[in-house]
């Protein structure tokens, strides 16, 4: 409003020094300022009409913990367009905070832009960005046309994951139950996996002959099975994140990460298990892969944690299914290993901790 009021009083200018010096320099000067708003408006109407827009969300933060909101922007028409505005609202599907994040800039006939901004460190959850319009302004400031939207991205912010001393033995990685998948690369007797096939040699047993396969190829070949794994391992998560502080609940989880990745790099699948206090049931997840660490924290960002006696209520929910090692993550920061206490942790100062904790499964 104030570009357009100072606007106005530069053309009632040009009009009086028209008419009180009668100069067609003057009169020009008006009439050029007359007909430019129209094609300011003309102009804006074209860029809102011919622009594309997409928003996206950093799947990770950057060096300094941070996550940055991106809207991209492609303007297809024949004008410059001197001005952008955008607010892109962030909301938290858990407990439903909201941060906002304000973009501008402006982008060249026929170009495309990118308007990044950093909306700090983003709390464990999954985080829902919207942008329903943006702000068009020409290059004086005098017009603003709005384009409305309906952009929409979302991330899933975990927790943070650190080196940790875990080690694991060869008799918990591999188990003689049944454990629903083979090594694939060492071999046994008690799966039914192929693992690969080989020629028959003294000493291999007949029923490992492969006899069809062995009439085609004309030599005897032999079955190699894989040897069976499965999950020996259990991390009780036994806490109520709702009732911690919010480092204590950060603290929490980043330990639970960094164990888990921690089973993954040395191959050793695992359960994580948890007291779902809608259903009154412990629950878990089986964790073969990242992929599958991925798929627990979706589901357990939509579960409500109870605390219980895992040592007791697990025999009990899962009868027959024995384990070799049960790490036991509590409320109070403390780390338990088959009963065995390992090590009490502090907020700010998990990184550090975990690699002078020794674990071994």
């Amino acid at each position: 409003m104030r570009n357009m009021l100072l606007y106005a009083l530069a053309v009632a200018g040009a009009w009086y020094m028209a008419i009180l010096f009668k100069g067609k320099g003057f009169l020009i000067l008006f009439m050029a300022a007359v007909l430019l708003p129209p094609f300011f408006l003309f102009m804006l109407w074209e860029c809102k009409r011919k622009l594309t827009c997409g928003i996206s969300l950093s799947p990770s933060p950057d060096g300094f913990g941070e996550y940055q909101v991106c809207l991209n922007i492609e303007n297809k028409s024949f004008f410059y367009l001197a001005g952008i505005t955008a607010v892109v609202v962030l909301k938290h599907a858990g407990n439903k905070r909201v941060r906002k994040a304000r973009l501008s800039g402006g982008i060249s006939a026929g170009g495309d832009m990118e308007l990044k901004k950093a909306v700090g460190r983003l709390e464990l959850g999954v985080w829902q960005a919207e942008c329903k319009s943006l702000s068009c302004y020409d290059c004086l400031g005098l017009f603003r046309l709005k384009k409305k939207l309906r952009l929409q991205a979302q991330v899933m912010v975990l927790p943070s994951c650190y080196e940790t001393t875990v080690r694991v033995g060869v008799r918990t990685k591999l188990s003689l139950a049944d454990g629903g998948r083979s090594h694939p690369q060492l071999g046994g007797d008690g799966s039914t996996e192929i693992l690969r096939f080989r020629e028959y040699q003294n000493g291999d047993r007949l029923n490992r002959v492969h006899w069809k396969l062995s009439a085609r190829a004309g030599e005897l070949l032999v079955a190699e099975m894989g040897m069976p794994i499965g999950c020996n391992v259990v991390v009780f998560l036994d806490a109520q994140p709702e009732k911690m502080r919010r480092e204590g609940r950060t603290a929490y989880w980043e330990v639970a990460n960094s164990i888990s990745h921690g089973l993954l790099e040395q191959e050793c699948p695992h359960f994580l298990a948890w007291k779902d206090g809608k259903g009154q049931r412990i629950r878990r997840k089986a964790v073969w892969d990242v992929q599958g660490l991925f798929e627990f924290w979706d589901e357990i960002l939509k579960s409500q944690m109870e605390r219980c006696n895992f040592l007791e209520e697990y025999p009990q929910e899962f009868r027959g299914e024995p384990y070799a090692t049960g790490i036991q993550w509590n409320q109070e920061l403390e780390l338990y290993c088959n009963g065995n206490f390992r090590g009490k942790m502090e907020p700010g100062k998990v990184k550090g901790q975990l690699l002078e904790v020794e674990l071994t499964v």
